[in-house]
């Protein structure tokens, strides 16, 4: 395709303003944090902060140690209350507070920085005892806060309450003993960072100040390693947008996407380990190339229709389609006798700060609901938008730009429409109504009642299509703004079907074909498993699979047999190496019959199924179903459980989990010894590498951190400090824990591009991929749904479970990994006529 001079001038300015307001956007929010004295919030700030921990508490530790070494005379004020904190914390504290207000730049007076100390390290303490002195309340409180995105002075707000309230004494640090504390931080600060130093007033940057106040100010240096790291951020965070014309092939591991160098060049492969690049270089990776650029050549352009609506919804301030409202919540009315009742008040007061707390949320996603529809209304007169992708060290695709952008929710994906349109031709009908069912969510029938869905609802269908403010009935979809533009789609067709020319309307949506729990596709397929296979449909049936009911119909057999789950009776089980009372026979037994009449249905079973295969543990089980039951209790429906809700709970998810090892008991053997064998290799403190079915090299490598957790008490409650990146050591935990989500990605990253590459090679060339769901134009939907099978079958008729097992031997020299589980009797070839494989 020829580019035209004056299309690639506009696209360079594109890309010089894309850097600039990346640049702007930047150092405004990296100024907003100075001038609000958050200076150690800022990207310089954090890494400063993170340095200077252990020199401060080093030496801190060792004025302790100094003045109770046994010399007589009074111990020093800053010792006597530091003495029992932890010196790390406090050198946090004291850094953070310090730099918060230094990196502005100007001197601070000596006094005022001592007090900003002391009043932090004050309330690590405080807090520290109440903590100490009632851990559950304390718990429960700062939970509450923490949840809420409470700020830090809300929370010493909250917290000091909380303390008088219950009778938590605190004997309070007096002026004087707060400002030798603080001196002292800063004395050591200066002293053993180097960082900022202690000068007197005349001799400060502040020309105006007392010649007897002495003041704290940055050293010159520091301050211009401060500005040359925001600079350097500057052009780190490009604003990335879509290009107006197509994307820069990728032929390398640098430098595709973009066509100039007004932002740094591009990778190929996010953040890649130095040791993957090498990999790589030397990989043969011609499909990976030819399947990226094809995904991202396809020429997209606005959907004028679905933006007209949602700007004039949001422009109304409505909420409807799941749009963020224009209006904050109202603020709850104040009880007739808050003056004078005190518990009133304060429960006035509680109500208040949630409905706060959920209007600054509101405030934020409207923020971002405005980013979205600012950058559509930019590029709609574009004839033809593109969006750069690049891949994550698994080999998964992403687009580059990250508000608007062809994998986004569902109002981000239907603001955008291929920008070549195609005649529907002989069948284009069919898998525009399929499609129109599935957004709708009528997508778990055979095609013919979608279709017949479609056909009942056509009036109402063509009703949304003319007049969509008037009829609102598409916002009742379970995608509805997918669906609306799917009924904008539908209109123009039926409009020409009654003419006798619906093969020839020109269609521009894409249609989305999607996986059946595809990441259990993939395990099934890989072991050949026919139980799991039928479950998630890799076997053909005249209706769809739902693997979620198959398990919880298993749940229902197993609650209504009164018949626990294995490993459910005994009165003795383990927990985490401490044995602890299990549920008697009784308690059983009526758990089993009330969840029998609570009603166990697929929202109880898709979580747990669905991360199954990305690393799910009887943990997560146990959380997953927690929160459905909570959640459907909170929506009114009772239960006879009482005080015995929650271990019932966790009885239930026991019979969750066992019933979905009874459905996909090749995946989970899988999965084990994946993690097994990563466990073993780890021991040897070495990274994973394989090579995936399109030639693509993953690596996992997840190193031991050498890093100090600080909890605090009052700047949230944990912070996570990287003092050195990482150490030589492999992270044996990590790498078993991560195996199993990383090699199947791995193996659903190279059947999507192996099906694009494919396809591309036959002349289709719009693609809307996400994943586990393939789009493309209507009249080309057959072609993908055939193409994609195939590629599917052949890629596990290589076995790529032995395959990484072999490279794994080859690349660590171990030979002693375990047996490989024992494949089942599905003939892969049957997932050519599975209707529902992927649908």
């Amino acid at each position: 395709m020829t580019i035209r001079s004056i299309d690639f001038q506009r696209q360079a300015e594109l890309e010089i303003e894309m850097a600039g307001l990346g640049a702007a956007r930047f150092r405004s929010r990296t100024e907003r944090e100075i001038h609000k004295d958050r200076g150690a919030e800022t990207q310089p700030g954090k890494y400063l902060v993170a340095t200077v921990i252990q020199p401060m508490s080093v030496a801190l530790r060792q004025f302790i140690d100094d003045v109770y070494s046994g010399r007589p005379g009074p111990k020093a004020v800053a010792a006597k209350l530091t003495k029992d904190m932890d010196p790390e914390v406090v050198a946090y504290l004291s850094a953070r507070a310090i730099l918060n207000r230094l990196i502005r730049g100007t001197s601070v007076p000596l006094t005022t920085l001592a007090r900003d100390v002391a009043r932090s390290l004050e309330a690590e303490a405080r807090f520290e005892k109440f903590s100490t002195a009632k851990p559950g309340l304390y718990a429960k409180i700062s939970g509450k806060l923490d949840k809420d995105g409470a700020t830090e002075n809300h929370k010493l707000t909250v917290l000091t309450y909380a303390m008088g309230k219950f009778d938590i004494p605190w004997d309070i640090w007096s002026k004087t003993d707060r400002l030798h504390l603080g001196v002292k931080m800063i004395e050591l600060f200066c002293e053993h960072t180097g960082l900022a130093s202690l000068v007197a007033g005349h001799e400060s940057s502040d020309r105006d100040a007392p010649h007897d106040q002495y003041r704290v100010e940055l050293s010159a240096r520091t301050y211009e390693w401060v500005e040359q790291s925001i600079q350097r951020g500057e052009g780190r965070w490009p604003q990335y947008m879509p290009t107006i014309i197509p994307p820069k092939d990728w032929d390398s591991l640098v430098g595709g996407g973009y066509h100039t160098n007004a932002a740094r060049p591009l990778e190929l492969v996010r953040g890649a380990h130095p040791e993957q690049r090498r990999l790589l270089h030397s990989a043969h990776l011609g499909a990976v190339y030819s399947g990226v650029n094809a995904i991202q050549r396809t020429a997209w352009r606005v959907n004028d229709r679905v933006l007209d609506v949602m700007l004039g919804l949001v422009a109304a301030k409505s909420d409807i389609g799941g749009l963020v409202s224009g209006r904050d919540i109202d603020m709850p009315e104040k009880p007739h006798d808050i003056d004078t009742n005190p518990d009133a008040l304060r429960e006035w007061k509680w109500k208040a700060r949630d409905v706060h707390t959920a209007n600054i949320q509101l405030r934020r996603d409207r923020l971002q609901q405005q980013q979205l529809l600012d950058l559509a209304s930019r590029f709609r007169d574009e004839a033809a938008i593109y969006f750069p992708h690049n891949l994550d060290f698994r080999g998964r695709v992403y687009p580059v730009p990250q508000t608007l952008h062809p994998q986004g929710s569902d109002p981000v994906k239907a603001l955008l429409m291929f920008a070549e349109g195609k005649p529907l031709g002989a069948d284009g009908a069919h898998w525009l109504a399929v499609h129109g069912a599935n957004t709708f969510g009528v997508d778990k029938v055979d095609f013919d009642e979608r279709l017949a869905w479609v056909e009942e609802n056509r009036d109402q269908i063509i009703r949304c299509g003319i007049d969509p403010i008037e009829n609102l009935w598409w916002t009742e979809a379970d995608k509805p703004w997918c669906f609306l533009a799917f009924c904008f789609e539908w209109t123009g067709y039926c409009n020409l079907e009654e003419m006798g020319y619906g093969d020839e309307f020109v269609s521009h949506l894409p249609i989305a074909l999607d996986g059946s729990c595809n990441g259990l596709q993939h395990f099934s397929a890989m072991l050949h498993d026919p139980v799991g296979g039928a479950a998630v449909n890799l076997i053909p049936a005249k209706k769809p699979q739902d693997i979620y009911q198959v398990v919880a119909d298993k749940v229902i057999a197993s609650l209504r047999s009164n018949r626990p789950s294995e490993g459910m009776i005994p009165e003795e089980v383990e927990d985490d190496g401490k044995k602890k009372k299990g549920p008697t026979r009784a308690q059983i037994e009526r758990w089993s019959y009330e969840w029998a009449h609570f009603g166990i249905d697929r929202k109880i079973t898709k979580r747990p199924v669905m991360v199954l295969p990305y690393g799910g543990t009887p943990r997560s089980c146990v959380k997953y179903v927690e929160a459905e039951v909570l959640s459907r209790i909170d929506k009114g429906q009772e239960h006879n459980l009482g005080d015995e809700l929650k271990p019932a709970i966790g009885y239930l998810a026991g019979i969750v989990w066992q019933s979905i090892g009874d459905v996909v008991i090749a995946a989970r053997d899988a999965m084990e010894w994946l993690q097994k064998a990563a466990r073993r290799v780890a021991k040897e403190n070495q990274p994973i590498h394989w090579t995936t079915p399109s030639g693509f090299v993953a690596y996992q490598s997840y190193m031991d951190m050498r890093s100090r957790r600080i909890d605090t008490k009052i700047a949230g409650k944990l912070y996570r400090l990287r003092l050195n990146d990482e150490t030589d050591q492999i992270n044996r935990s990590k790498q078993a824990t991560s195996i199993s989500p990383n090699f199947v990605h791995s193996l659903d990253a190279s059947s999507m591009i192996l099906t694009v590459d494919q396809l591309a090679a036959e002349g289709i060339s719009s693609f809307a991929m996400i994943h586990d769901s393939y789009g493309t134009h209507a009249c080309h939907t057959s072609a993908l749904a055939s193409k994609l099978r195939e590629v599917f079958i052949r890629m596990y008729e290589t076995d790529p479970l032995t395959r990484f097992r072999d490279e794994m031997v080859e690349n660590t020299g171990l030979d002693d990994f375990e047996r490989l589980p024992n494949k089942g009797e599905l003939n892969l070839w049957s997932i050519m006529d599975s209707d529902f494989f992927f649908a």
